[in-house]
């Protein structure tokens, strides 16, 4: 473990305190004095999440992960997560446990996809389909539109400020009339994940969902899961028509940002090869890929640009992120063949050329526009562009 004694001088006193609890969780040696250090943590960090504004969390996270201390990173995320997605609220006298809920549904066109606005009648058929999910003793609120990644909340206390609105409004048996930004970037989309939110809110010590009280829950579950993909696709059909759409089931936020994320990665890298095939009028065969692995010490993602045989200037890219270094470490169980996942699915897509570039490279982005930058086949990172007389803006289907 690195030693942070003088490198995290640069630390909020409150994250100083924060991790010397993390710190002695991880040097005990019983159950009993785990759940000690436990419960001054679950203080401590609550404390930090009643201020909407504070980043304390996440830089205590930053640090921890660029000083290496992965021990402690994984005990102080966990940590953090559980308590962020969850709320304990009081309504008519009695405690129930609220956990912010999502259902994501990771989609790719060649048009333009949709907002996420829900009509009235999809609103109350998924509010509905939630409560189905849920346990009978659950109430339950869920947002009037589909939320997108950068509509999500941007920090761990915003993340449980909208568990607790949404949360009392279950409570109250009140429409979930939240306003959320909307994206004004006129950036147009091709591949992305819009996420059903929901709180659901059960008395303290009740199952969260209906599989929980079944004599075999692990089927049941398996079953609710398959009858969301049905009902779901059924509800939200003449939405995202015109989209290759997977309707992933509920579950905690944290978890389902996770699993979506990894349904996007080959989502992506299919949305960016058929659109520039078809906005330049060329065939897959014609493209070249080139990928390069991208970090500041280690595999952090890998960029993949895309250019037209026999050309230089890079036209378009994609990001196919890592989720973890054991991802990437040969030796760990969790390691996945990314390169040959990615090779093999440009080959599927009917690209040829296709180059991996040696070496690591440090991951650049444009210091105007903040997009990043793609390998060239020359090794090179570089800013893409398209030709000034293309139209390449998605046509609308909806």
């Amino acid at each position: 473990m690195a030693d942070s004694t003088d490198s995290s001088s640069v630390l909020h006193h409150k994250a100083h305190d924060l991790l010397n609890l993390i710190e002695a969780l991880n040097h005990s040696g019983s159950r009993l004095e785990d759940q000690f250090w436990e419960d001054q943590l679950n203080q401590t960090v609550q404390l930090l999440l009643n201020d909407v504004d504070s980043l304390i969390l996440e830089q205590l996270l930053d640090y921890l992960a660029t000083t290496s201390q992965s021990d402690l990173y994984d005990i102080l995320a966990s940590l953090i997560e559980s308590i962020a997605e969850s709320a304990v609220l009081s309504h008519q006298g009695q405690d129930y446990h609220v956990l912010l809920v999502t259902a994501p549904i990771t989609t790719w066109t060649r048009y333009q996809l949709p907002e996420g606005i829900l009509s009235h009648t999809q609103h109350e058929k998924l509010l509905s389909l939630v409560k189905d999910y849920a346990s009978p003793q659950a109430k339950v609120a869920l947002l009037g539109q589909l939320l997108s990644f950068d509509q999500l909340p941007k920090s761990f206390a915003q993340t449980q400020a909208l568990c607790k609105q949404l949360g009392q409004l279950a409570l109250a048996a009140q429409p979930a009339t939240i306003e959320i930004d909307q994206r004004d970037d006129g950036i147009n989309l091709l591949a992305d994940t819009k996420f059903i939110v929901s709180a659901i809110a059960v008395p303290v010590g009740s199952p969260l969902f209906a599989w929980q009280q079944q004599s075999d829950p692990v089927q049941a579950m398996r079953c609710a899961q398959e009858q969301w993909q049905i009902q779901c696709e059924a509800i939200l059909s003449t939405m995202f028509a015109g989209c290759q759409s997977h309707y992933l089931p509920p579950n905690g936020y944290f978890y389902n940002n996770r699993m979506s994320d990894k349904y996007m990665r080959p989502l992506a890298l299919k949305a960016a090869v058929q659109w520039l095939a078809t906005v330049m009028h060329k065939d897959p065969k014609d493209l070249t890929a080139t990928i390069a692995r991208c970090g500041d010490h280690h595999t952090e993602e890998f960029r993949i640009g895309l250019s037209v045989q026999d050309q230089k200037e890079i036209l378009y890219g994609c990001i196919w992120p890592i989720f973890s270094k054991e991802e990437v470490d040969i030796s760990s169980p969790h390691y996945q063949d990314n390169a040959a996942e990615i090779q093999n699915l440009l080959t599927e897509l009917g690209v040829e050329s296709i180059l991996f570039l040696a070496g690591l490279f440090t991951p650049e982005f444009c210091d105007d526009c903040e997009a990043p930058s793609f390998p060239t086949t020359e090794g090179e990172l570089q800013h893409p562009y398209l030709p000034e007389d293309l139209h390449f803006t998605p046509d609308a289907l909806h």
